[in-house]
């Protein structure tokens, strides 16, 4: 994804585009996968972009609908480009037991529940699958 793609995006979502911010929405954008804090701090070493700066900049794309975090079995936010047209955590992910790997399952959708009682407002929705993914698998990872 080209600076000029990464400045859209972010305008589009009416956030502003720094150097930083573009580099960060290439990286996710890039990535076959969500990513911790410190898998993304990896990504942007060549940068001056410091720790408190990643964060606050990813839980300002996640207010803005730009990004989801997902929580893995470690406690550890993982954070993906948004496909939900808003919506939060409109599909499930994919956790895999043997190599850790959690992978947006972007084809499928997070089911309503039907007979929900009408004094619950849902705020959110997480539903993920747990296993051994195809890679370990096949011995690929």
């Amino acid at each position: 994804m080209s600076e000029l793609e990464a400045e859209k995006l972010l305008k589009h979502y009416r956030l502003k585009a720094t150097t930083g911010r573009e580099a960060l929405v290439r990286a996710l954008l890039e990535a076959d996968k969500p990513l911790s804090h410190k898998e993304l701090m990896n990504r942007l070493s060549n940068l001056q972009y410091d720790p408190a700066s990643i964060y606050r900049s990813l839980d300002t794309f996640v207010e803005a609908g730009l990004v989801h975090r997902v929580e893995d079995e470690n406690r550890t936010w993982l954070f993906a480009l948004c496909t939900c047209s808003g919506e939060n955590h409109c599909h499930p992910h994919f956790f895999c037991r043997s190599c850790g790997k959690c992978e947006c399952l972007k084809d499928y959708h997070v089911p309503e529940i039907p007979g929900l009682r009408e004094n619950y407002l849902v705020e959110g929705k997480r539903f993920y699958l747990k296993g051994i993914c195809s890679g370990c698998i096949s011995g690929n990872k």
